[in-house]
């Protein structure tokens, strides 16, 4: 038997509401799809993709609007999507944002992988959906590559224009519409999902976003580590570069060493002779910002699995467990 592929309930409670403010009776089209209200009661909890993807259909045509999840695509911004969203806003480029874009899209679903195909000027950001879904491809197909164009967009403040759309389902009779909202050719029945840019695009920087939860960062990062010494110490630099990487997760000594202008055999080097382990200094900036984090009750326990790096939340918590004994909601009830 495959797998249950699960993914966030984010799409169906936002399409509920548009069904609600229509006037249009929800809870058939939930039973249709197999889904109940307690299911769907938080946008963060996890329901079976197959599911979402019969709901989207069903609410398509109850709205009479087949293209549903196209344009409710480019009506969603980055911080909508979670930690994932705040993720994508602190990256430095377009091509560090799709990199963590595929590297933390598990967190939003387990039904889609990414990846990136070279060919020639152009990439390919290629999305293979991991179950199959049949008739029901179409709105989560669409949905996802307009949800990428839209937020490279949002978080470059560029307007880009693919070189090419592909889709595996069959051309729709709303095919036209789908055109226009890509601004170029659309291809139908292909052997895969894609997005296809002109590869010069992802040298966009990624535009700031002044947002509370940056805010929260931007001040953990500068109190984490101790006030600054008077003199040069190479620990305290490291470590306040490590607290400024973490949340792209490309905190790597050869990360850390570019932004010093050196090898990672330098830095390695340079570490060592005063006494120092690189991935002890980082599992210190994470034990320090971890219990910063956990006591501010403005963060969920998700923001900051990915503030710190970590590729889900069993790692987060089964560190947190190693450096304070005990599990984060523990911790955070008791100080409270």
């Amino acid at each position: 038997m495959p797998p249950v592929r699960m993914t966030d309930a984010r799409w169906v409670v936002i399409v509920l509401r548009r069904l609600e403010s229509d006037g249009i009776e929800t809870d058939p089209i939930l039973k249709q799809a197999q889904l109940t209200r307690r299911q769907v009661s938080d946008p963060d909890g996890k329901i079976p993709h197959g599911k979402q993807a019969v709901f989207l259909t069903l609410a398509a045509e109850a709205l009479g609007d087949e293209c549903l999840a196209l344009h409710l695509a480019e009506k969603l911004d980055p911080r909508q999507s979670g930690a994932l969203g705040y993720v994508l806003l602190n990256s430095a480029t377009l091509r560090d944002a799709l990199k963590n874009w595929r590297r933390y899209l598990r967190v939003l679903t387990e039904a889609w992988d990414i990846d990136f195909e070279r060919d020639g000027q152009d990439v390919a950001i290629v999305g293979h959906l991991l179950e199959p879904l049949g008739v029901y491809e179409r709105q989560t197909a669409e949905g996802a590559l307009s949800l990428t164009l839209h937020y490279c967009e949002m978080i470059t403040g560029k307007k880009i224009t693919p070189k090419r759309v592909e889709f595996r389902h069959v051309q729709p009779k709303e095919a036209k519409v789908v055109q226009r909202r890509f601004g170029c050719p659309v291809r139908y029945e292909q052997n895969r999902a894609a997005l296809v840019l002109d590869r010069a695009i992802l040298n966009h920087p990624v535009e700031a976003a002044d947002n509370e939860l940056f805010k929260i960062l931007k001040s953990s990062c500068h109190q984490i580590i101790e006030e600054r010494p008077r003199t040069k110490d190479l620990a305290f630099e490291v470590k306040e570069v490590i607290a400024q990487l973490l949340p792209s997760a490309q905190v790597s000594m050869a990360d850390v060493a570019r932004k010093f202008g050196m090898s990672s055999r330098t830095l390695r080097r340079r570490l060592s002779d005063e006494g120092l382990i690189y991935r002890k200094l980082v599992d210190e900036v994470r034990h320090k910002l971890a219990l910063k984090y956990v006591s501010d009750d403005r963060i969920n326990f998700k923001q900051i699995t990915y503030l710190l790096g970590y590729s889900d939340m069993a790692g987060f918590i089964h560190a947190f467990r190693r450096w304070t004994g005990e599990s984060p909601s523990d911790y955070r009830r008791k100080i409270k």
